[in-house]
């Protein structure tokens, strides 16, 4: 179960997730707009959905999210396991968010919904 003190961590510094390919080779990418959904799932958009993507329609098992707060040098990891949502609510809503940050980003291909499996220490 996430904290207050992890949720701020995650909604507010750039996340990174690890995902892995057939092959089992990683790949990091940040996610800046990773937010925490409840205390047990994260979402973020999936704007681009090339590598990160492909990897976790490969092997959703596989998934680590990583979050630092470089002020205050807290740091959350944890596992999970994903689910791409390519319609409904939750895909409109990550659709609202993305638009709203008014950077010209294309529509997101995927809202990419974590749940968390493990925090790790």
């Amino acid at each position: 179960m996430l904290t207050p003190e992890m949720t701020k961590v995650i909604n507010e510094q750039l996340c990174f997730i690890v995902t892995v390919n057939q092959q089992g080779k990683p790949d990091v990418a940040p996610k800046g707009t990773m937010r925490v959904l409840n205390d047990k799932e994260l979402v973020y958009a999936e704007i681009f959905g090339k590598t990160t993507l492909q990897n976790i329609l490969d092997n959703p098992e596989a998934i680590m999210v990583v979050a630092v707060d470089r002020e205050t040098k807290k740091l959350v990891r944890l596992r999970g396991r994903a689910e791409v949502i390519k319609e409904g609510e939750l895909y409109k809503k990550i659709t609202k968010q993305v638009e709203e940050l008014k950077r010209g980003f294309p529509k997101p291909k995927a809202a990419i919904k974590i749940k968390i499996t493990e925090i790790i220490p």
